[in-house]
């Protein structure tokens, strides 16, 4: 029997890993952000002494879906890297396939916070294997382009760009990017509805999954609208998206749903997990309840 078949009712699957000749494929990216060059053979062996007998490890260049389609005869995916790496196996990685386990190896660790909590990577995947329970990943999709944390729409999300350039060190390109967000938040706005409503003018438009707030699973995304009428209510809620409170700002509006659409006479700028995309006049955005299995912690510290 396969030791990580849920029942019908997607049904958390109680101790995961089968340890008489368990079969893993490792993941390791060693460009990710807080990851170190001796980590990937900390990994592997960390992997075998949790009872796995059977290890192939893959790097980040050879990650493609039929890498993945092939990895069915394969009882569990750990992945070792950054949100990137941890969104791209996500959304390559079969429906049906074996579950994944992602360990906090990047910056920030949005979706590993949400399976694991605060523990570093050794301890979250020795917790992973001993007491994980199988999960489905929860998921939005913009135009069918999965995303797993957060989706934002509108000309404000070019500050994406900006923030990047600061990580660069690279100030005065931050700076430059930042005022052309805001040019382009007064020259050309989006309109945008949740379900059947009425359309609505907004200067962005955030979607966002159970894991933006620390969790997996969720019956409705949150759809946020940002209205921001003045430079100094775009600059203040930019700034307090990075802090507990944005909830709480008065430009801000937070209704569950479950589609919207986003709609302008032209482009849409947007970022799926902080990667830049574009789209083109429209975008319907859906919730996907059955995304990847993921091994999660019911109990995350």
């Amino acid at each position: 029997m396969d030791a990580f078949a849920a029942d019908k009712a997607e049904a958390p699957t109680r101790r995961p890993i089968s340890r008489d000749g368990a079969k893993a494929i490792v993941l390791f990216n060693e460009k990710a952000g807080s990851v170190s060059p001796g980590d990937g053979e900390k990994l592997v062996e960390a992997v075998k002494q949790a009872g796995i007998e059977h290890v192939a490890v893959v790097g980040p260049e050879k990650l493609s879906r039929k890498l993945l389609e092939r990895a069915r005869k394969f009882d569990v995916l750990i992945v070792l890297g950054g949100d990137g790496t941890a969104r791209t196996v996500a959304e390559l990685a079969p429906r049906d396939g074996p579950p994944l386990v992602l360990l906090p190896g990047g910056t920030l660790n949005i979706l590993p916070k949400a399976l694991y909590g605060d523990l570093t990577w050794p301890e979250a995947l020795s917790a992973a294997l001993e007491r994980g329970v199988v999960k489905r990943l929860t998921s939005g999709r913009a135009n069918g382009e999965p995303f797993y944390v957060a989706a934002l729409f509108g000309p404000t999300t070019l500050l994406a760009r900006a923030r990047e350039a600061m990580r660069e060190g690279n100030p005065l390109s931050a700076w430059r990017r930042f005022v052309h967000a805001w040019k382009r938040s007064f020259t050309r706005s989006i309109r945008a509805r949740v379900g059947r409503e009425p359309m609505q003018k907004a200067e962005a438009i955030g979607v966002l999954c159970p894991a933006f707030s620390g969790g997996i699973e969720a019956e409705t995304l949150e759809w946020v609208k940002l209205d921001t009428r003045h430079f100094l209510d775009f600059a203040r809620v930019s700034l307090r998206a990075l802090t507990a409170d944005w909830r709480n700002d008065s430009s801000v509006e937070i209704v569950p749903c479950t589609s919207s659409d986003i709609v302008s006479l032209g482009i849409i700028p947007a970022t799926l997990d902080g990667e830049p995309r574009t789209f083109m006049q429209r975008v319907r955005v859906k919730y996907d309840p059955k995304g990847p299995r993921v091994i999660a912690l019911e109990e995350r510290l």
